[in-house]
């Protein structure tokens, strides 16, 4: 039993070390460090994320917490180094080398709007999207959007957003906090600073790994090569 159990110790040592070491797009070709850093994320998720997240990795546009399951990402491209360094230091979390160029302005406070700019400005961004919309408030919206508003200068020309700002894309019938008018005009009013702690001191350089692996498996479950819904409905 003795030698049963330090060979286990050595397995997870070696496991761990794998999972630390090689380079982060080569560890999804390794079936058993995959397996072995989702065994070791699902509890960590649970415990440090889904409070945020959701349990199913949804979002919550109460808190501006992005969907994890799909592959829109705010900072970079979704891949394992990406998701690693937004875990490890955080967005606006106070980190030095956390996410933190820039935020979205309050444009209505900052009276850089007034509260019919900021109206037409939402009725051209729904426009963008081809939903309901007042199409003579689009129309105006549309010049705010490139003039007074100065928002391209984040969101970009075609307004689909900015991941070396965290700027997100204003297409799509999905946003960070909503879609519906009224949180739209919030985030164009009041601004928005949303903020993920950096964990970096608080978990360990493997489990930080783990959560990123985690991460990039659920987000790309669609597909032929990834297992769907990974995360337990309970908490264990």
């Amino acid at each position: 039993m003795l030698a049963a159990g330090l060979g286990y110790c050595l397995h997870v040592r070696s496991l761990e070390a794998a999972l630390v070491h090689n380079w982060p797009d080569e560890l999804t070709r390794d079936p058993a460090i995959i397996h072995f850093a989702m065994s070791m994320a699902r509890p960590l998720y649970a415990e440090h994320c889904s409070s945020c997240h959701g349990r199913d990795l949804r979002g919550n546009h109460n808190v501006g917490a992005p969907d994890l399951t799909d592959s829109v990402w705010l900072y970079g491209d979704g891949d394992i180094g990406d998701l690693e360094a937004s875990i490890r230091y955080g967005i606006r979390s106070g980190h030095p080398k956390a996410h933190n160029v820039t935020d979205m302005p309050a444009e209505g406070r900052s009276h850089q709007l007034s509260a019919a700019e900021i109206h037409a400005v939402i009725e051209y961004v729904l426009a963008l999207s081809r939903e309901p919309h007042d199409a003579a408030a689009a129309e105006r919206g549309h010049k705010l959007f490139y003039d007074k508003g100065n928002c391209y200068d984040c969101h970009a020309n075609d307004a689909k957003g900015n991941t070396d700002y965290g700027a997100p894309s204003l297409l799509g019938a999905d946003s960070l906090y909503g879609r519906d008018r009224r949180m739209l005009y919030e985030s164009v009013y009041s601004g928005r600073h949303g903020m993920c702690p950096a964990w970096a001191g608080k978990l360990a350089p493997v489990q930080i790994r783990a959560l990123a692996v985690f991460l990039y498996i659920e987000s790309h479950a669609d597909s032929s090569d990834a297992p769907r819904r990974l995360l337990p409905e309970k908490a264990p």
